[in-house]
C-alpha cells in the first residue's frame, strides 16, 4: 500500500523530477529539509510546480520493533529549489520487512545475527539494480553494500538486497521462494522485502525520477 503523497502532487513531482534528471546530484542526507507528508496544501503544490527542476532521491527503511515484518520502506524526492535550499517530499511508502524477528524474538531484531536478524541501522550504498535477477532471490532487486553491525560481535552483514518473491521474469512461481503467500513472506534473512506489487511500483519510479543511490536504515 502506497501511503506517500496524494496522486495530484505525485504527478507534479514526477513532472519536476523528469525535467531535472539530467541535472541530478545525489549527495543529500534525509535531514536536508524535513519530509513533507501526504495532504500538502494547495500553496505547497503550486510552489512545487514553479520550483527549479533539479533534485535527487533516496530510500528510507524505518524498523518496527513491535513487528519487524511490518516496517516501512519509503521513497523520497529531494527537490533543489535554489542553490541553497532543498525541499524533501515522501513520494511513496510501503510495508516492508527485514529479518525473522517478532516482538518476542529478540534474536531476530539483532543486526549482528547473520541470516536471522534485521539489517543493521546506518547508511547503505545501493550498488546495483536488476529487473531479472536469478539466484536464491529472483526478479526485481536492488543490491546493498555490506554493513558491519555496532554490537559486540561486529558482524559484517553481506548479501543484502531489496527484493520480493517472484521468478526471474517477475512472474509468480510455484516454489515458496518465488511465490508470495501473504504477510508471513515479509520475513527475511536480513534483506528488505516488499510484496510483488510494491516492488514493481518502486521500480516504476526509475523512469521518472533520479535513481536512488542511498538507503538510510533506522
Amino acid at each position: 500500500m502506497n501511503s506517500g503523497t496524494s496522486r495530484p502532487l505525485r504527478r507534479r513531482l514526477k513532472a519536476i523530477a523528469t525535467a531535472g534528471v539530467a541535472a541530478v546530484a545525489v549527495s543529500l542526507l534525509p535531514s536536508a529539509a524535513g519530509a513533507q507528508e501526504a495532504g500538502a496544501s494547495a500553496a505547497e503544490e503550486t510552489s512545487v510546480e514553479a520550483a527549479a527542476a533539479k533534485g535527487s532521491t533516496y530510500l528510507s527503511f524505518k524498523k518496527n520493533k513491535k513487528d519487524p515484518s511490518n516496517s516501512r520502506l519509503s521513497f523520497y524526492f529531494v527537490q533543489q529549489v535554489t542553490p541553497d535550499k532543498t525541499r524533501t517530499w515522501r513520494v511513496a511508502s510501503w510495508r516492508a520487512g527485514s529479518g525473522l524477528g517478532t516482538a518476542d524474538n529478540k534474536i531476530g531484531r539483532d543486526g549482528c545475527k547473520s541470516n536471522v536478524g534485521w539489517l543493521p541501522s546506518g547508511t547503505y550504498n545501493i550498488t546495483t539494480f536488476s529487473s531479472n535477477f536469478s539466484g536464491k532471490i529472483n526478479g526485481i532487486v536492488w543490491q546493498l553494500s555490506n554493513k558491519r553491525c555496532t554490537g559486540k560481535a561486529k558482524t559484517e552483514r553481506t548479501a543484502l538486497f531489496i527484493h520480493s518473491e517472484m521468478k526471474s521474469n517477475g512472474k509468480q512461481g510455484s516454489t515458496e521462494s518465488t511465490r508470495w503467500d501473504g504477510n508471513s513472506d515479509y520475513k527475511s534473512n536480513g534483506c528488505v522485502k516488499l510484496k510483488p506489487a510494491d516492488v514493481r511500483e518502486l521500480k516504476s519510479y526509475r523512469s521518472s525520477y533520479p535513481k536512488p543511490t542511498r538507503l538510510y536504515v533506522s
